[in-house]
């Protein structure tokens, strides 16, 4: 009697307590038996209770059964076809070089036929997926089952421009002809072949030749070192050197920029976020490195330059009303070490197209130092964004002090926010909220922009000339994908080896896909 009432107080338990045995029915009728742990995408996730968990694509599965009993009342769920719907696309980061502030899930490839090693989709970009397909022979059928590993999964894309710009010169500066230029022609592929082991390649074409502008690894979450990058890459000096691709408000950096960033170099970085999120930290050690394709006039050719880049965010209101709130102050520092004894800077009057008006020539220094200052206020639709930079070169005791700073304003007409990523301190580019379209009435993003420039590279053994400029820029984003712009620059020369006044009307269309 004492059994019998502990056998049925044992099985009175058990029906409390919901049980879950769902049933995974394939295309070739073989059964399993188990636990869904997923079934969004192109695959199903399942816990066989004999093959333990394996991976299905979705058209070897005829239906999914998910059986709930109770004691009162056990029931099945009747037999559903699977959910073919695709997972919400990613938020779009084609026209970035920064590391994501978080990892976002990834784009969902449509259902495959067939078990290919390699799959192409499009999803805002071309993307692939590579994959190495897993056998399993099971004993019940002479059909193995197959299971999916995913490699590699990546994007290729374009990012392209062309201007045209004209020119006014004045007070002894001579004439410059108007011109058309392509500014960017680039090919890319992004991507990760692990959770924590992502990989960046861009090849461009300037002037019918082919050049490296960036190829770098990246291995998050390194224990002691942070986030380690190695490879070809952007040097983290100056704000708007490190500004993703179609990310700056003006056709060009500003004058100092110009003149004190480095580009892109052979290097190693290690990177962190501090203070929770609201700060980071970046340390690198780079080397040579020459880029046709950037506007910068850092000549030097140094065997040592390491950098440090620290960021904070003392202000940061994201419920805002008119919103979001956001102040960034930034330093950067680095130390050149010259390769042969020799540095130089020089400068075009923020156009592409213009030439070289401003140049120290070669300096005998053995290297220099730099620092640099930023700030960044973003509220709404309103952006302010400054920098202010010594380069200090040491030659035969003797100090040259060349200096710079700038100071922009912006407007987004229709009031978008630019973006902004706290794993690097950097802004991110403007998405519209609406795309242009003339037949649903809706005209993209609109952003009118001010800013004010001032280079000094003359003082000690440094006759490089001086300028100050002021630049006026409209930007019209048709889509995510496609920008035009439109700049007002004037510009006054003192000093150095050419000087005078200059007026540039400079145009450009911008594709990042």
């Amino acid at each position: 009697m004492v059994r019998r009432c502990a056998i049925a107080t044992v099985w009175s338990a058990l029906l409390a307590v919901p049980v879950h045995a769902d049933t995974l029915w394939l295309t070739t009728g073989e059964r399993l038996n188990g636990k869904v742990v997923s079934e969004e995408g192109s695959a199903v996730v399942f816990d066989s209770e004999g093959l333990g968990r394996i991976t299905v694509p979705r058209e070897k599965v005829s239906s999914i059964e998910k059986t709930v009993a109770k004691a009162d009342a056990p029931a099945a769920v009747a037999a559903a076809p699977v959910d073919d719907r695709k997972v919400p696309a990613v938020a779009d980061r084609t026209a970035s070089e920064l590391p994501p502030e978080k990892e976002a899930p990834p784009s969902v490839p449509p259902p495959e036929k067939r078990e290919d090693l390699l799959r192409l989709w499009v999803d805002q970009g071309l993307r692939y997926q590579i994959v190495q397909p897993v056998v399993i022979p099971t004993f019940y059928n002479e059909e193995a089952l197959v299971r999916e590993e995913v490699r590699v999964t990546g994007r290729i894309g374009i990012r392209a421009s062309l201007d045209a710009a004209g020119f006014e010169t004045s007070h002894g500066l001579a004439p410059i002809p108007a011109d058309t230029a392509l500014r960017t022609l680039r090919f890319y592929t992004t991507g990760n072949w692990s959770p924590t082991t992502s990989y960046a390649v861009q090849l461009g074409v300037i002037d019918n030749n082919p050049y490296l502008h960036q190829a770098n690894i990246r291995w998050s979450e390194v224990k002691h070192f942070g986030n380690v990058n190695f490879g070809y890459l952007t040097v983290q000096q100056t704000l708007e050197n490190i500004l993703p691709f179609g990310g700056t408000t003006f056709m060009e950096p500003a004058l100092p920029v110009l003149a004190f960033a480095p580009g892109n170099r052979m290097g190693v970085t290690t990177d962190r976020q501090l203070w929770g999120d609201r700060g980071s930290m970046t340390l690198g050690l780079y080397s040579v490195g020459a880029d046709p394709g950037l506007n910068f006039g850092d000549e030097t050719q140094s065997l040592l330059r390491p950098t440090a880049r620290l960021t904070g965010t003392p202000v940061i209101d994201e419920e805002r009303k008119g919103g979001r709130r956001l102040l960034h102050l930034g330093v950067s520092a680095s130390l050149t070490i010259a390769s042969d004894s020799e540095v130089r800077y020089r400068a075009r009057p923020e156009s592409f197209i213009a030439p070289y008006l401003l140049d120290t020539g070669n300096l005998r220094s053995r290297g220099a130092s730099f620092v640099g200052t930023e700030l960044v206020w973003l509220s709404g639709p309103f952006t302010v964004q400054a920098e202010a930079m010594v380069n200090r070169v040491s030659a035969d005791e003797r100090q040259s002090y060349l200096t710079g700073a700038y100071v922009s304003t912006s407007w987004m007409l229709t009031g978008e926010e630019s973006g902004y990523n706290k794993a690097v301190g950097v802004p991110e580019r403007v998405i519209p909220a609406r795309d242009f379209s003339m037949k649903q009435k809706t005209w993209g993003a609109w952003q009118l922009g001010l800013r004010l420039s001032y280079l000094d590279l003359s003082g000690g053994i440094a006759d490089g000339g001086r300028a100050s400029e002021a630049t006026l820029g409209l930007n019209w984003w048709w889509n995510r994908y496609l920008r035009w712009q439109l700049n007002y620059n004037y510009a006054v020369i003192e000093g150095g080896p050419t000087a005078g006044n200059l007026q540039i009307l400079q145009g450009r269309v911008q594709l990042m896909y």
